[in-house]
């Protein structure tokens, strides 16, 4: 975390430059799951002469006021961005969505209701889905609205084409050379095993009922992910005992503690927790890849791979379908012990999985789904559009004073989201170098001229036309 405090950050972005027309804005809240593919995606913007900035959504989110207007992207439409799509748009910003969580979900009923919310999508011009499914969840929430809908796929998944997965070879290299033939565990707990301890008691237990306050999820949905946590928990050392000279890699979501996986893996040698940033090199990596109800099932068929669906615990009302179409599945510790002894498995790809996808990722095939929202977003900055009226604009002003006044406040308690140092593990800093070096490495795998990338303040760049 920088040494400047979050507010000298925010006011030290600059205010309203006239250097260039066209301008999009892009926060990320997680980088290993987002900043490649907004990098991407930002790529893409500049070739058509718009400017980027991208960075930490705090610090955007904080600093929205300063920026020059364009359009405004945030990570989802749920009830958490309703604040921030109202200060955009009021600030003159143009807003459009999308759902980084969109893609797996129990039901419609339940998307809706968790991640999706009338008033955010209100405020937005677009929306783009992922697919025909969450297109499918999202237009009774759209109706009546003036909301263009628009089929584009997700840039997370452009980069899982062969073209771009490329860029990762050497770092998948790296950790076979470093690991050999590793098991992956791809944790996806993060509420039951919060990085800010949601739901703990003092004496390290969990109280459900607090957590399903806390979260809004239903005690029973918690009850199950939790009885299936404690089944990952308790096959580790089956699969340590099972396979002594293979390394078993727990990798937990970003939001999750490491606290209670380092426990568990105490006195299995074979067993480590990681959490490197990116996750592509790690599927590609891995020799076994085992999760439950998560996005990197798909992920990992995008790549041409199979994963392993751990079921240790069935609850067809609480269980999320989309991952086990790309996936084998393994209901037993014997099962999954079978599945990891099967050398090829991964390698393997059944022929229905395409036509999963297909029907899950508009970009799954054709073209780039950061190639159709450039050209979306870059057709709005080219479309003459009313002055916002100047006491609108000094309304979202105030707004924006009011959350960085917030934000100091309440920043420095443990449990807070907004506390830098859970942020920082979300997204944790990173030099203009690496940013630099990805999206050149992304530029040349496209054929195309690499942006030109400065550091504006901490964890936030700007991109432009080199």
């Amino acid at each position: 975390m920088s040494a400047r405090p979050l507010a000298a950050i925010a006011s030290a972005a600059p205010a309203q430059p006239t250097s260039f027309v066209k301008h999009l804005i892009l926060p990320v809240e997680t980088a290993a799951r987002e900043l490649d593919a907004k990098l991407l995606l930002a790529v893409h913007a500049v070739q058509r002469g718009v400017a980027v900035t991208l960075g930490l959504k705090a610090l955007l989110n904080l600093a929205i006021d300063r920026f020059p207007a364009g359009v405004f992207l945030p990570p989802n439409f749920s009830r958490s961005s309703e604040k921030m799509i109202a200060i955009a748009g009021q600030l003159g910003h143009r807003v459009v969505g999308w759902d980084e969580e969109g893609l797996v979900w129990i039901n419609e009923a339940m998307y809706r209701e968790r991640r999706v919310s009338r008033r955010s999508l209100a405020g937005l011009e677009k929306v783009f889905a992922w697919g025909a499914q969450q297109a499918d969840a999202l237009r009774p929430a759209l109706d009546g609205l003036d909301v263009d809908l628009v089929l584009a796929g997700h840039p997370r998944a452009d980069l899982l084409r062969p073209a771009l997965r490329a860029s990762y070879a050497a770092r998948a290299e790296a950790l076979r050379a470093e690991l050999g033939d590793f098991i992956l565990v791809n944790s996806n707990f993060g509420w039951l095993n919060h990085a800010l301890r949601y739901g703990f008691t003092a004496n390290g237990e969990r109280d459900l009922a607090a957590l399903a306050a806390r979260s809004g999820f239903p005690a029973d949905y918690l009850a199950h992910r939790l009885a299936l946590y404690n089944r990952f928990v308790e096959v580790l050392p089956a699969i340590a005992r099972r396979f002594p000279d293979r390394q078993i890699v727990i990798r937990p979501h970003p939001s999750e503690s490491d606290v209670d996986w380092r426990r568990a893996s105490e006195g299995l040698a074979n067993v480590t927790v990681r959490y490197d940033s990116e996750l592509i090199p790690w599927l590609l990596a891995a020799g076994h890849i085992i999760h439950n109800g998560c996005t990197t099932a798909l992920e990992t068929a995008m790549l041409d791979r199979t994963p392993i669906s751990y079921r240790p615990v069935i609850s067809p009302r609480h269980e999320i379908p989309q991952p086990a179409l790309v996936s084998v599945e393994a209901r037993t510790p014997a099962d999954l012990l079978d599945l990891l002894g099967d050398g090829g498995l991964t390698r393997r790809v059944e022929a229905p999985v395409a036509t999963n996808l297909a029907g899950l990722v508009a970009s799954a095939s054709g073209a780039l789904a950061s190639e159709r929202m450039a050209a979306v977003i870059d057709a709005m900055l080219s479309e003459p559009r009313p002055p916002v009226s100047r006491w609108r604009r000094l309304g979202g002003r105030a707004a924006a004073m009011q959350r960085r006044m917030k934000h100091r406040r309440t920043s420095a308690a443990g449990d807070s989201s907004r506390n830098p140092a859970y942020y920082s593990q979300k997204f944790p800093p990173t030099p203009v170098a690496e940013i630099e070096a990805r999206t050149a490495a992304f530029a040349a795998a496209l054929g195309l001229p690499a942006p030109r990338v400065a550091e504006i303040s901490d964890r936030v760049f700007r991109l432009t036309p080199a």
